[in-house]
């Protein structure tokens, strides 16, 4: 099965932009944030959902984050080094096992290239209980898109993770949120927020996996 680099790319932003930041002095979390997902579209035909991953396992120690999506196809996770800048992507698909490795400069290349303008934010005084946290209410508009975000900063993940995603000036953990891609919108909601230990290993590369540029990713895949 053939999957898209313009469907790596929107699940590659899915998972920058599962958590942001606290200005609150909160103790610094360590454990697992798993989010569920579901779609909303009326033009999304069986063959792209079957690709489509369910869930995104977001594991956090000291600095480093690791997002994973897993679907019945493949596997991907983004490790991102909050104190250095830099991120790792880790694609399992089709028989391949592919590490990307990509440094501050180069993201912020990246970002500079997709011209993504800061977001329009407007806070209401309305809340709602998710995964046993009282989550405030935002409405995020990006373009022509507005959306509702649910969020919390009584959860201390590392700073700045959300400075380079579309939720720039959300102070705290997107609790609940939605990605706008063509007749497609991905939301994300938190399930479980688990504290407790991390192993250190699942922010390295494993030993099987080959390293590989982005551009030379998306030959690979058909881009």
């Amino acid at each position: 099965m053939k999957i898209s680099v313009k469907l790596v790319l929107v699940l590659m932003i899915a998972t920058i932009s599962v958590a942001a930041y606290s200005q609150k002095k909160v103790k610094p979390f360590k454990g697992i944030i798993t989010y569920d997902i579901t779609y909303e579209g009326e033009e999304i035909d069986a063959a792209t959902m079957a690709q489509m991953p369910t869930e995104i396992i977001v594991s956090v120690l000291g600095d480093k984050v690791r997002n994973e999506q897993v679907s019945a196809f493949y596997s991907m996770a983004q490790i991102s080094d909050m104190g250095s800048g830099s991120a790792i992507v880790l694609l399992d698909a089709m028989g391949m096992k592919i590490a990307v490795k990509q440094s501050k400069e180069e993201i912020d290349e990246k970002m500079a290239e997709a011209e993504i303008e800061d977001p329009i934010i407007k806070f209401l005084d309305e809340t709602k209980e998710i995964a046993g946290y009282t989550c405030k209410k935002a409405e995020v508009t990006s373009g022509e898109n507005t959306i509702e975000v649910f969020y919390t900063d009584a959860i201390g993940v590392p700073k700045g993770m959300n400075d380079n995603t579309g939720f720039k000036g959300i102070e705290g953990v997107l609790m609940e949120y939605s990605i706008v891609q063509g007749d497609m919108i991905m939301v994300m909601t938190v399930r479980e927020v688990k504290k407790g230990k991390v192993n250190k290993g699942m922010f390295l590369i494993p030993d099987d996996y080959d390293i590989k540029t982005a551009e030379e990713l998306g030959g690979m895949l058909g881009g």
